[in-house]
């Protein structure tokens, strides 16, 4: 788990900002993605959470492509976000299991 830096200053609305932009990257990586939810705070050591659904098709392309664009900004803003990226059948099967329950 990365850690953030005493000295960093954060800011909600700039926290919601970024949040807003790593979504509107997934969406323009992949205009089907959908927004499952958000939560700021996140939880344990995250500052956002965030879970997205792509088609099975984007979602390596979508994955890897907002992975580095959460450490470009851990890096450079101290912002530990997490964006849960999942595939259309792996939620598909999730929400079938949470339904069989």
């Amino acid at each position: 788990m990365r850690k953030h830096s005493p000295k960093a200053k954060f800011s909600k609305r700039r926290l919601k900002q970024l949040v807003n932009d790593l979504i509107a990257y997934a969406k323009e990586l992949c205009p089907e993605a959908e927004v499952l939810g958000v939560k700021i705070p996140g939880y344990e050591e995250l500052d956002a959470i965030a879970e997205i659904v792509v088609p099975d098709e984007k979602y390596e392309e979508v994955d890897e492509a907002i992975a580095h664009r959460e450490f470009e900004i851990f890096m450079t803003e101290g912002y530990d976000i997490g964006i849960r990226v999942l595939s259309r059948s792996d939620y598909e099967g999730i929400m079938a299991k949470m339904k069989s329950m």
